[in-house]
């Protein structure tokens, strides 16, 4: 694999969010025999993450980065892409879309293309659908978060039908995940709701792999 390099300079603008945060885990890196997939994501896909990993295990290995910064930041440009650049992936399962209410939509389109077209060029992709986030009674879908979550989403599955990427609709499983499938903040899920949504992100992976 060649060297790659990123230069920050290359992003004339970069948005910052209030608490910015970044993980990344790879297991058995050196494991040649069974095809290695990458979860890239936020706090949700964070939740999901170790279900999907043990669902997979003699079936691929399972990387992750799940990160609070900005789609407009030189940080997430950077990273994303060397992540991606630092592993043989056959399948990229990409899920954000919670983070940065700021950023508008065209924008959020534009970065996403972009990004898409960037992993798309090194493995198959996975395209998640953004998860509903819902008011305080668990019930109620957020009336701040309704229409941003719903715009992106069609922003996203746009460039992912044109592109041909394979869709994980992560929002309409949501939309059945109320009460106590979901975490108090009516953003996150309680165990239970992300071991469903991992089910589901195993089978799109498993479509891919074939």
């Amino acid at each position: 694999m060649s060297n790659i390099t990123f230069d920050a300079e290359g992003k004339t603008e970069t948005l910052k969010e209030d608490i910015e945060w970044l993980r990344l885990w790879c297991e058995e890196t050196n494991d040649q025999n069974l095809p290695r997939v990458a979860l890239i994501g936020d706090s949700i896909t964070e939740g999901y993450f170790r279900y999907v990993l043990n669902a997979l295990k003699g079936i691929a290995r399972v990387d992750v980065l799940t990160t609070s910064y900005s789609i407009k930041s030189n940080a997430y440009n950077m990273m994303v892409k060397s992540f991606v650049a630092d592993s043989d992936y056959a399948v990229v399962h990409y899920n954000y879309g919670l983070h940065a209410h700021s950023v508008d939509d065209d924008t959020y389109e534009e970065e996403c293309a972009a990004m898409l077209d960037y992993i798309a060029k090194r493995a198959k992709v996975v395209v998640g659908t953004s998860t509903i986030v819902l008011e305080n009674d668990l019930q109620t879908e957020s009336a701040n978060w309704q229409g941003k979550v719903r715009t992106r989403n069609e922003r996203l599955l746009k460039i992912a039908k044109a592109k041909g990427f394979v869709i994980d609709d992560l929002n309409s499983i949501s939309r059945t995940l109320l009460g106590d499938y979901r975490a108090p903040d009516g953003v996150h899920f309680s165990e239970k709701g992300y071991e469903v949504l991992a089910g589901y992100v195993v089978e799109s992976i498993k479509k891919v792999l074939g």
